[in-house]
């Protein structure tokens, strides 16, 4: 491991007595670089113990002339002085949370490799295949992965060895001196590390080195979500790969999939047997209940999850029930309600909850995730003692299963004496659905899914068609539901609060929206939100620095999303 004291700290020290005016030095004489560096730095030194802040600029100006003098000599190349000046934490996203500078770069060589700690090969066997195509991706060079006990020079080390309890499960140290050594108490921590050395090395021009330097990253919010609304848009299951890959870039893990919805309002309708409706899960048990226009099988969502796992994100599978139900509905047509929309399943029908119990019997298997989202949102007003008591049927069925529970937040506005169980998180997607306090003061945890603020609807002219990422950067974090209206906001370190989800949701359907249109507004979402789920704060640039960066890192190697396609002009 890097002895972290040959590290100096990025923040300098102030001047605390008068020093004299500064008058540059005669370096003429001093035709050793080391002898001219050692003359500055005692000169420095002296300069500093004395006490006049009022000629500190001075210092600093002549120091400038003196070191543009020496290079100018040619007794000080650019890459000497990079051994005298400590590094400033290199630009990823998101921004590391801290950093302490070293002097001099790493650099790959022929003969570098990716090692792992023998005592780990099993666990970070996938995290070293993945860091091996995607380094061979950024940087051109095939590295061989090996198993020994430590780095020679030009190594990557990847090892769970560290007793820094601090990072927590998904936080890692990243120091970097003759080898680069990425340790964590988890493959998601070790895994985040080399994501971050594949940023710092697209940025290099060589693609071969990173400054040297010790950090110490960790999340600020456990959930760092994203929602994809494949119901009522069908995606291959390549694009959702690709997607997982996107989001591990950013250091996001929760990839939530809606798979069932409907048109708008299509419940309402005398012909809502023929609307738009899907539900994309595709079983021969359930024959007849799958989208014609695209579906998943069992094999499809497991070589889904294994990707996702190789990256470090979960696939949070949700069916939405009682709402937003047609394709259920349309299906078994003796369960739609009899007073509410078609789409609304009938509470008062007890073979309602057989149904939806069979439903789950068959799918829940198919799926990793320890929590599985159940809907429950804007469901019939008039019928909340019927509605909070289904929420608690489902809520039970999934704990005996070994799972918990995650809904869309509506008890606001579904009021009743019926308490609804404390152990489902909420996703508070509407300050009027869900008081965010409110739900907080009951004892739910909740994510952040805030409509205004988060959501995307592209081509409906409602909510963002763009998400306002520069409002976002700028002014937003996690524990903010409403800018004009703090009072719905949570205290900053709120322990009810696991982070946020930000969504794509595709009302106006697949045939108007294609998937260059969403992979359009996700890509321009997703360096932001990762950077705020992340640290919470940003790094001190600016929104336009920021966005140059996010340019120059792209959206992930190892993806294929859709281009523009340009006319060719004659």
């Amino acid at each position: 491991m890097i002895n972290s004291s040959k590290f100096q700290p990025t923040v300098g020290t102030a001047l605390s007595r008068p020093a004299p005016l500064y008058r540059p030095l005669p370096l003429a004489p001093y035709r050793n670089c080391k002898q001219a560096i050692g003359v500055l730095l005692l000169a420095n030194m002296r300069i500093i113990n004395k006490n006049n802040v009022k000629f500190y600029l001075y210092v600093l100006y002549g120091m400038a002339i003196t070191l543009a003098l020496l290079i100018s000599l040619r007794l000080l190349t650019p890459t000497g002085l990079a051994l005298i000046v400590p590094n400033t934490a290199p630009p990823v996203i998101p921004s590391l949370r801290e950093w302490h500078s070293g002097m001099g770069s790493f650099a790959m060589g022929i003969n570098s490799r990716i090692v792992v700690d023998p005592a780990n090969a099993v666990q970070l066997q996938e995290t070293a295949q993945v860091f091996e195509s995607d380094l061979f991706d950024v940087t051109g060079h095939p590295l061989p992965i090996v198993t020994a006990a430590a780095p020679a020079v030009g190594d990557f080390f990847l090892t769970l060895r560290t007793t820094d309890r601090g990072i927590g499960n998904e936080g890692y140290l990243f120091e970097v001196g003759d080898a680069v050594v990425i340790s964590a108490h988890t493959r998601t921590g070790v895994f985040y590390g080399t994501r971050t050395a594949l940023q710092i090395l697209l940025q290099d021009p060589e693609r071969v080195h990173i400054v040297k330097g010790m950090a110490r990253d960790y999340p600020k919010y456990k959930v760092r979500g994203f929602m994809l609304d494949v119901a009522r848009k069908f995606f291959s299951i390549g694009a959702l790969e690709d997607y997982v890959k996107m989001m591990s870039w950013y250091k996001m893990n929760d990839f939530h999939l809606h798979l069932n919805d409907n048109e708008i309002d299509a419940g309402k309708s005398p012909d809502w047997m023929h609307k738009y409706a899907a539900f994309r899960l595709n079983s021969d048990h359930f024959k007849g209940l799958a989208a014609k226009d695209g579906s998943y099988t069992r094999q499809d969502m497991r070589e889904l999850q294994d990707v996702a796992r190789q990256y470090a994100v979960t696939i949070t599978p949700e069916i939405d029930v009682p709402a937003h139900a047609l394709a259920f509905t349309q299906y078994r047509p003796d369960l739609a309600s009899q007073q509410y929309s078609k789409e609304f399943l009938d509470l008062n029908n007890p073979n309602t909850n057989i149904f939806v119990n069979a439903i789950w019997n068959e799918f829940l298997p198919w799926f990793d995730a320890k929590q599985i989202h159940i809907g429950e949102d804007e469901y019939a007003l008039n019928d909340a003692d019927k509605y909070r008591q289904f929420i608690n049927i489902n809520d039970t069925y999934l704990k005996q299963k070994g799972k918990t529970a995650e809904m869309w937040g509506s008890l606001t506005k579904l009021k009743s004496n019926i308490p609804v169980n404390t152990d489902i998180v909420v996703d508070d997607w509407n300050n009027s659905w869900a008081n965010p306090v409110d739900m907080v003061k009951q004892g739910f945890q909740v994510v952040n899914a805030n409509d205004k603020l988060l959501y995307i609807v592209p081509k409906a002219g409602y909510y963002h068609d763009y998400l306002d990422t520069r409002l976002l950067y700028q002014k937003w974090e996690p524990y903010i539901f409403d800018f004009a209206n703090p009072s719905l906001n949570l205290s900053p370190n709120d322990p009810h609060l696991l982070g946020g989800m930000f969504a794509e949701w595709n009302d106006k359907l697949g045939s108007n929206v294609s998937d260059l249109d969403v992979y359009e507004r996700v890509s321009s979402a997703m360096p932001v939100l990762g950077e705020k789920m992340w640290s919470g704060t940003t790094s001190g640039k600016s929104f336009e620095q920021f966005q140059q960066l996010a340019a120059i890192i792209g959206v992930a190697p190892g993806t294929s999303f859709p281009v523009l396609s340009l006319p060719i002009s004659n």
